[in-house]
């Protein structure tokens, strides 16, 4: 699934092909995309408005047409490009001759159409918790969050907690701070957690440098994979030995998904 990184390099391509542009025609070829509307009400909600601003917010996109957002969860394949796509599951058409495409293999996207001045207030942005690089991520808040006996690695994928980060870099953050994935939350110390808190944003920020990962589909905005799977150190490496210590890298299943790290950098010593 796209996580922070990847979704705020399709943000960055998508605001500087899109915005100021108005929205001439669109036709939804999956219903079962439309979570709350329907083709004929986004229809009469966006079309000949001007699309203000593309954003972000976790791994949602948020499309500003004024008066109403369209908000897109690109799940597990969902892509957005400019590029003519076979079997589009959407397609939106602009002024300046853009069209907006829509790929999604596995068809687990969804789309709300919300009013503006309530985007935050609303599912499925509501519930989200603290974000990277937003005000509310600071310190005090994240460590608050850490008062709890469930697994580390499962915490930071709580959307509810921890909004953005994903598998990939909960991964990533986990080895770089020498944190066993599996020890309890409240029992990280306050320098380990601030470790942890610092590290988070690092990488994400060297992700969104190197434009994503593609380990499986992801794309970035010109059908190229992202760059930052060159740079992983545990995730997808099971096996594989440790680039610090030479220990083979372990996978484990944790809440269903898999959990790459080293037993010896990140030993479970608490």
């Amino acid at each position: 699934m796209p996580e922070l990184p990847e979704v705020e390099t399709l943000r960055r391509a998508l605001a500087q092909g899109l915005e100021g542009h108005t929205l001439k025609a669109l036709t939804i070829y999956e219903p079962r995309l439309l979570q709350n509307t329907s083709e004929q009400e986004l229809q009469r909600a966006i079309i000949g408005h001007r699309l203000r601003v593309v954003r972000r917010r976790a791994k949602f996109l948020l499309f500003d047409f004024g008066k109403h957002t369209v908000i897109l969860h690109l799940r597990m394949t969902g892509w957005p490009t400019l590029i003519p796509v076979k079997e589009p599951r959407f397609v939106f058409e602009f002024t300046g001759n853009k069209t907006l495409y829509f790929s999604d293999t596995r068809r687990l996207a969804t789309m709300h159409l919300v009013p503006s001045a309530r985007v935050t207030k609303l599912p499925p942005l509501a519930e989200l918790g603290i974000e990277p690089f937003q005000p509310d991520y600071t310190f005090e808040n994240f460590y608050a969050l850490l008062q709890t006996d469930q697994e580390i690695k499962r915490l930071l994928l709580d959307q509810r907690k921890i909004a953005g980060v994903g598998n990939i870099y909960a991964c990533e953050a986990l080895f770089a701070s020498k944190i066993h994935p599996q020890r309890p939350a409240n029992s990280l110390s306050r320098a380990e957690a601030r470790r942890l808190f610092t590290e988070i944003e690092k990488i994400l920020a060297q992700a969104i440098a190197e434009q994503g990962t593609s380990v499986r589909t992801y794309r970035i905005f010109t059908g190229e994979p992202g760059n930052f799977q060159n740079f992983l150190r545990v995730y997808d490496r099971a096996g594989a030995p440790c680039f610090s210590c030479k220990t083979p890298i372990v996978r484990i299943e944790q809440g269903g998904r898999g959990t790459y790290f080293c037993p010896k950098c990140q030993e479970k010593t608490k």
